[in-house]
């Protein structure tokens, strides 16, 4: 998610930007963020995705974790019937297996994992290796992979001795542990799309594991050329095969491809400045925005060592990120860190870019499922060429890509949580500090509010059945669920005690 100072209106509810009160162009506004030098003259585009959400719930239930009770709490949907169940201690994460079938709770302050079986909440704890922070499942939920992410900051372990370069494999179906050193202390782990593989994302290693072993363990491929003072790896890529990994490092001039097969490291041409890297939808192509030479670099997976394709981008604009939609033939360009209040679509069957307008420079983009509409926030800095209305003020725009008509928001609050539902038809929005979801619809660009009890804390959505759910700030417990069918919210409050549940239409 990205961060932002939150700034918040005496109002808490949104209103549509005053489009009378001037022309787009120069706010007088002091405000306009400075940059640092990074080759091109501006700062490196914000990769982290406000739109990702770790799965939490299942059709049927939405398991909560109680950190101050060492408890997890199962919520049942559509009638809200609650069952508490005891595991470790600190229970900080809980994620449920892409079958539903099992909700997995790794317990921070206990260093161990609790196994769920989602219908009867029976368990089955597992000791893990003490002080790990994360914890990843695996695309087909056999594995639950615990490490010690290198961006998050060290917790002080007293008089433990403490290492920050270990992980530990649980086999979800019987509950063994494998532990092992890695070696280097990773950013993240990511899987094959078979998950026969985990990849361990480092500076200077990556950690390649096969999964399909009887004894796991490391294999460790040198991505950085100086391991002394090694470039920071900020994205890497796995080609839907399983056969490659391709991977961007900051300030590099060339991309490091690994052939995870045999693990040779290739170093391939890319432009100047790779910003973003990213995947098309097929899977069939990974594309790079080079800011710094103002170019599209798109490689062949089935053959990346193949001379890329180069397409340029329009003149004088400022394109450092894309997002693709899932369904269709649009992609969104754009930059986090111009402070331009522009973006610019990218028709994938002609190779066709058109300049678009927006009321302020863009904080983070998404896309609906159904390619149809793309949501856009603004942040709270103000810039030259903003629309006065938005000074000092979050915003967003929802923007149908078909004609690129667009409907804009000045927002109360700093965006604190996005979801929305399977179909694409609704959207959800919360907001820090601010007692509200926001229901989007994505059709007709729309928003209505629905008042919460108190601020949020979470957001997400049902699979299947599309209801949205809000954790919201209580000492006892509140989630809300909301309808969009029958538009009712119901809320539970006190469900950590099993008492005390409130229920109101």
């Amino acid at each position: 998610m990205f961060l932002l100072a939150l700034a918040c209106m005496a109002d808490n509810s949104l209103y549509r930007a005053d489009e009378s009160a001037g022309e787009w162009g120069d706010s007088g506004s002091e405000g306009a963020p400075s940059f640092q030098d990074t080759g091109d003259g501006w700062e490196p585009e914000d990769e982290d995705s406000f739109f990702t959400l770790a799965p939490a719930p299942s059709p049927t239930y939405v398991f909560v974790a109680n950190p101050a009770r060492d408890t997890v709490t199962r919520i049942g949907v559509p009638d809200l019937d609650v069952i508490t169940a005891q595991v470790g201690s600190q229970p900080e994460l809980v994620a449920t297996t892409p079958d539903y079938t099992r909700a997995i709770c790794f317990n921070k302050g206990s260093d161990d994992v609790s196994i769920l079986d989602a219908g009867s909440l029976s368990e089955q704890r597992v000791e893990v290796r003490p002080h790990l922070d994360a914890m990843e499942l695996s695309p087909d939920g056999s594995w639950a992979v615990l490490f010690n992410d290198q961006t998050e900051e060290d917790e002080d372990a007293g008089d433990s001795a403490v290492s920050s370069k270990e992980a530990s494999f649980v086999r979800l179906a019987d509950g063994s542990h494998q532990q092992m050193a890695l070696g280097f202390k990773p950013r993240a782990v990511h899987f094959t799309e078979d998950a026969l593989s985990a990849v361990f994302l480092g500076d200077v290693w990556l950690g390649v594991v096969d999964l399909t072993a009887d004894e796991l363990s490391v294999e460790l491929v040198q991505v950085a050329e100086d391991a002394l003072d090694p470039p920071s790896s900020e994205e890497l890529l796995l080609s839907p095969s399983g056969d490659y990994a391709l991977l961007r490092q900051s300030e590099a001039s060339e991309l490091v491809l690994v052939d995870l097969y045999t693990l040779a490291v290739e170093r391939i041409v890319v432009g100047s400045g790779p910003m973003d890297l990213d995947l098309t939808p097929d899977g069939q192509h990974a594309v790079a925005v080079a800011r710094g030479s103002n170019e599209l670099w798109i490689y062949d997976l089935t053959d990346p060592y193949a001379p890329p394709s180069i397409l340029d981008l329009p003149e004088d604009e400022v394109l450092g990120s894309v997002t693709f939609a899932e369904l269709g033939d649009t992609a969104l360009l754009y930059s986090t860190a111009s402070g331009v209040s522009h973006y610019t679509s990218w028709d994938l069957t002609t190779d066709e870019f058109t300049v678009h307008p927006l009321p302020k420079p863009v904080a983070a983009v998404g896309i609906d499922p159904t390619g149809q509409t793309a949501l856009i926030l603004h942040n709270d800095e103000d810039s030259d060429d903003m629309n006065p209305s938005y000074e000092g003020h979050f915003g967003l725009s929802l923007v149908e890509l078909g004609s690129h008509r667009a409907n804009d928001y000045v927002l109360p609050g700093e965006p604190l949580g996005y979801s929305q539902s399977d179909d694409g038809a609704k959207g959800y929005l919360v907001m820090e500090g601010v007692p509200v979801l926001e229901v989007l619809d994505h059709g007709g660009l729309l928003l209505d509010e629905v008042d919460l009890k108190s601020d949020p804390v979470f957001l997400g959505t049902l699979p299947e059945l599309g209801w949205a759910y809000v954790s919201q700030e209580h000492e006892l417990g509140r989630i809300s669920f909301w309808d969009p069918e029958t538009e009712a919210l119901k809320t539970l409050t006190g469900f950590e005690l099993n008492a005390g549940i409130e229920e109101e239409e």
